[in-house]
């Protein structure tokens, strides 16, 4: 899966499964989370807003199933 980098205090690249429907959310900590059924306007729009942690925390982070890779 192809990450773009964001500048975040924490969060250091998103990455998008259009096939599969999975967000894969990279953090400087180096823990990685997939989260399944995420339309992918929801990526889109992750990568243009200011705050990319705000955005997770709000419209990502419980809303949608989760999985820890690392």
């Amino acid at each position: 899966m192809h990450h773009h980098s964001v500048t975040s205090s924490r969060i250091a690249s998103v990455g998008y499964d259009s096939l599969n429907r999975i967000l894969e959310i990279r953090f400087h900590d180096n823990s990685i989370y997939q989260y399944r059924d995420v339309p992918e306007r929801i990526f889109s729009v992750f990568l243009t807003v200011v705050s990319k942690g705000r955005f997770y925390d709000g419209v990502v982070k419980g809303k949608f199933p989760e999985k820890k890779l690392a």
